[in-house]
């Protein structure tokens, strides 16, 4: 996520805070991918939420999302512009 939030192309349409802490103390973190246009106005719009390593034994999900991630912030795909 560190670098998503400091690529000067991608950081124009995501968002990163922390959301809580785990049990443990952890951060749990939340990444907004959306339009160039349309952070501002986040409160108004539909939203898809995706999560992965829920669970102790789901380790493997943590490729998925990077899968999921790097397809919904690939600069050249026109699919994923669209889906943002």
């Amino acid at each position: 996520m560190n670098k998503i939030t400091s690529d000067p192309n991608k950081s124009q349409f995501t968002s990163r805070r922390t959301l809580c802490n785990s049990l443990a103390g952890n951060k749990v973190e939340m990444l907004t991918v959306t339009s160039k246009n349309n952070l501002d106005n986040l409160s108004k719009r539909k939203g898809v939420f995706l999560t992965s390593r829920v669970h102790p034994g789901e380790s493997v999900g943590s490729w998925m999302m990077k899968g999921a991630i790097d397809y919904i912030t690939d600069e050249t795909s026109e699919e994923a512009e669209i889906l943002r």
